[in-house]
């Protein structure tokens, strides 16, 4: 679940140095890789776009956009339709039990995609929390924007990470599902 977190925070944060250097020295594709492994999926390959690209994109799809803001990437949006509604207040209440607090050099609200994958990997050491958070909030968000991004991305990063997470998490909820009914 850790890695998980990690790739949809890398991916999700606004493009920036960070995100080109793990394109570049091949980290995000070797996580990918990890985690199509671990899932039995198959690997995705990642377009190489500029950095230059990735942050056009990345505000035509997720900041602003004259034709609508195709992917708020706020999980509240997947689950309330708004910001601030229900889906956030129990994000919230999950961070306070996980004991996590949002950072004071965070500069977005607590529910952004990246956010909540940053929360899913430091929660390591509590998989069940972690789990949590995947799969009541991040998966939602993912069933509904991915199959947007696959319309909308034009360069085919976002997407093509947006659909491999949704694929990673269908298998998790899968288990989920067989180990309960065990």
């Amino acid at each position: 679940m850790q890695l998980l977190g990690w790739v949809t925070a890398a991916a999700f944060a606004p493009p920036k140095a960070a995100l080109e250097q793990d394109l570049v020295s091949g980290t995000l594709q070797a996580a990918l890789a990890e985690m199509a492994r671990t899932r039995g999926l198959p690997t995705p390959t990642l377009p190489q776009t500029p950095l230059s690209e990735l942050q056009a994109a990345y505000t035509s799809l997720f900041i602003s956009n004259p034709a609508g803001l195709p992917c708020p990437p706020y999980v509240g949006m997947a689950l309330d339709e708004r910001l601030f509604g229900e889906g956030f207040d129990r994000l919230l209440e999950l961070y306070q039990v996980a004991g996590l607090e949002t950072s004071p050099d965070w500069r977005d609200l607590p529910d952004h995609v990246a956010a909540v994958g940053e929360a899913i990997a430091l929660l390591e050491g509590k998989p069940a929390l972690a789990q949590s958070l995947a799969l009541e909030y991040l998966y939602p968000w993912l069933k509904r924007y991915a199959p947007v991004l696959q319309e909308t991305d034009p360069t085919g990063f976002y997407s093509t990470i947006a659909h491999f997470l949704f694929q990673a998490l269908e298998v998790i909820q899968s288990e989920t599902a067989s180990s309960q009914l065990s």
